[in-house]
């Protein structure tokens, strides 16, 4: 079994015509043992979170790194270690570079892999695309009430803050849902899933395990950012494309050398601006690519 990954992210429309930065990052990583793929979208009414999106992409690859290094590629304690480390690194770095707290306010998706099995961890919102070697996909799409995810930065006095501001301090109050759907390889969805997640439980995330014996039927593992949900008409932004598209689109790859996530990526966006459809929000998008035979196919486009 051997990893491939690879990252991108762009600018959205609404961003670039205000002369506002970039507020998503992805980052990939891969090695002999271990895969790991992130992205992070920056609260856009927050403050310098661009830079804060990019702290937390950095900080959360370096945690991975960490863990793997102590763990033998075990997962059993992966998430708690990864958090802990976060948090640690964002509160060193923020200081240290003048940042105010409202500057780490992103959300993370990361999907790390060894050979024993994978977790995905959603912190805040975004979206998930599993791709399996039969062709079908499993897509998972995690949306916050009020448009407010709960941050991966906030510390226990802003926890408390949020709860009571935004969700009328109802600790089990639904604030979470999730929606999963299949794709089959002939292009139907089937198997619609709808869930309803507490604050009490979402305030830590979703976590998505994978086993190893699944893994060895998987062919790519992809996370997104919330972006991929809002793909529509320009400039005003109606008539979003569906986000199943979307995934479906950009785990189409002709290939998986190189930088074929971007080369896809930037491929199906260009193709959506063709009938009039663009990324309205950033987007970013890191994918793992997992080859069983250890040879990938060559680019020729």
């Amino acid at each position: 079994m051997r990893f491939l990954t690879d990252h991108y992210f762009q600018i959205g429309h609404s961003h670039y015509v205000a002369g506002k930065p970039c507020q998503d990052y992805a980052l990939s990583r891969s090695s002999e043992i271990i895969a790991c793929a992130i992205v992070s979208d920056g609260c856009s009414t927050g403050g310098n979170t661009d830079v804060g999106s990019r702290i937390l992409a950095f900080g959360t690859l370096q945690a991975i790194r960490d863990h793997a290094k102590a763990s033998n590629g075990s997962l059993d304690t992966a998430v708690i270690s990864i958090v802990a480390r976060q948090q640690q690194l964002i509160e060193t770095v923020r200081p240290m570079l003048g940042l105010n707290r409202s500057d780490m306010l992103a959300t993370c998706v990361y999907a790390y892999i060894t050979r024993l099995g994978a977790l995905i961890h959603i912190q805040g919102d975004g979206v998930i695309g599993i791709k399996y070697r039969s062709g079908w996909i499993d897509m998972h799409r995690f949306d916050w009430a009020k448009n407010a995810p709960f941050y991966p930065s906030y510390n226990d006095e802003e926890e408390k803050v949020y709860i009571i501001n935004l969700h009328e301090g109802i600790f089990d109050t639904a604030v979470m849902s999730h929606v999963r759907f299949w794709r089959s390889p002939d292009g139907i969805f089937e198997k619609e899933e709808i869930s309803q997640i507490s604050f009490s439980e979402g305030r830590n995330g979703f976590i998505f395990r994978i086993s190893a014996e699944d893994l060895s039927i998987i062919e790519f593992i992809a996370v997104f950012t919330d972006g991929v949900s809002q793909i529509g008409s320009l400039p005003n932004g109606n008539n979003l494309l569906d986000w199943r598209r979307g995934v479906t689109e950009f785990l189409s790859f002709k290939n998986n050398v190189g930088e074929f996530a971007k080369r896809r990526m930037i491929r199906g966006i260009k193709d959506m601006h063709r009938i009039g459809n663009g990324p309205i929000d950033d987007i970013s998008f890191a994918v793992i690519h997992i080859e069983t035979d250890g040879v990938g196919k060559e680019d020729t486009q």
